[in-house]
């Protein structure tokens, strides 16, 4: 299904947070000035598949400048790198309310034109993710008001209206005929009871279950609305329900490969890791484990299709603007440089031999 085993994700979010600052991960992570140098680093590396996002906010609305996503377009054609992209990374043009009834359209005629400037321009596309993390942009942006639409406690309506926007995404390519896979990227999070009480046990499973809404919800509506499942999953995706982090090594953490098994149980469907990493120093040890864990989960029978090494790149925080190192392409002083350690571990990222199972 893709070109590679091994991914690199370009963080690119582009919400407004709540103080009103407009993030823009592309710019501040040097990658829109670099993605020529970068996708050749990635390439070296063996790294035929990447993900992307477009910029709506920059992009607009009405008569379309595309100007935003010149760069990353000609580097994945000269480095023949096959794209993941997220047609709306939380990120919309200024003024528009996601809440709006009609908003799932404009998210559609965006996908429909982004879609054909593509095509326009040679580039591959590897699959199509309209809405990136239904779940978590529900919550941050619909319950906490973390960042736009910037609402409280109105997170089950929020990712109602996102499934919408997917599934009027995923029509509207099908009429136009294009054959590119669906995908939706979702967390992969596992919540412990904070004790053994019958209602914490509850209150724990629920959670568990409201990661997984979006994608019932879309199934529901269209059995055929996804082709890929991604999930992403850092460090910090398991927790107790009162907030304590669980981490590897703690009483109560799932291993991945438990994860991806829970998750293939419940949908036939190929998975990919969709984000996975670790910021420095923590990055070489971190995809060493999900390595193993990944092959244990292929061997077990789930159909995984790849890992995205995500953020593959330096960037500045979403949410506070910190530094933050991680995957194989730092950025020192205002120049990129390559982590051996951690090019080393996509270099060895492989699916095991039993994988052609399913190929």
């Amino acid at each position: 299904m893709f070109h590679s085993f091994a991914w690199g994700g370009f963080e690119a979010a582009s919400h407004v947070r709540a103080d009103g600052v407009r993030v823009d991960t592309l710019q501040g992570s040097g990658h829109e000035r670099w993605a020529m140098l970068d996708g050749a680093i990635l390439r070296g590396l063996g790294v035929r598949t990447i993900r992307e996002a477009l910029r709506w906010h920059l992009v607009g609305e009405g008569r379309r400048d595309w100007s935003s996503a010149q760069a990353q377009v000609a580097a994945a054609h000269a480095h023949g790198l096959q794209v993941v992209w997220d047609i709306c990374h939380w990120g919309v043009p200024a003024g528009m309310d996601v809440m709006a009834p009609d908003w799932p359209r404009s998210l559609a005629d965006f996908a429909v034109d982004a879609a054909a400037m593509l095509q326009r321009e040679g580039c591959e596309v590897a699959a199509f993710v309209p809405v990136n993390e239904i779940s978590f942009w529900a919550w941050a942006g619909g319950e906490v008001a973390a960042f736009g639409p910037h609402l409280f406690g109105q997170g089950v309506a929020l990712k109602r209206q996102l499934v919408a926007g997917h599934l009027a995404v995923t029509q509207a390519l099908r009429a136009t005929g294009s054959t590119a896979p669906i995908m939706v990227c979702e967390p992969l999070v596992w919540v412990l009871p904070a004790s053994d009480s019958t209602e914490d046990l509850r209150a724990a499973f629920a959670f568990i279950q409201a990661s997984h809404e979006a994608v019932d919800w879309i199934l529901e509506a269209d059995p055929a609305a996804i082709d890929v499942l991604g999930l992403n999953f850092y460090p910090h995706n398991q927790w107790k329900l009162e907030g304590e982090r669980v981490g590897r090594g703690d009483a109560g953490w799932r291993p991945l490969a438990s994860l991806l098994e829970d998750v293939a149980g419940r949908f036939a469907l190929p998975i990919v890791l969709s984000e996975t990493g670790a910021e420095e120093p923590m990055g070489d040890d971190w995809m060493e484990h999900v390595t193993r864990e990944v092959t244990v989960a292929i061997r077990r029978g789930v159909p995984v299709e790849g890992v995205c090494v995500y953020p593959v790149a330096d960037y500045p925080g979403w949410d506070n603007g910190r530094h933050c190192p991680c995957g194989p392409l730092g950025l020192r002083e205002g120049l990129r440089f390559v982590r051996p350690g951690q090019a080393a571990a996509m270099r060895a990222m492989r699916p095991p031999p039993v994988a052609a199972a399913w190929r």
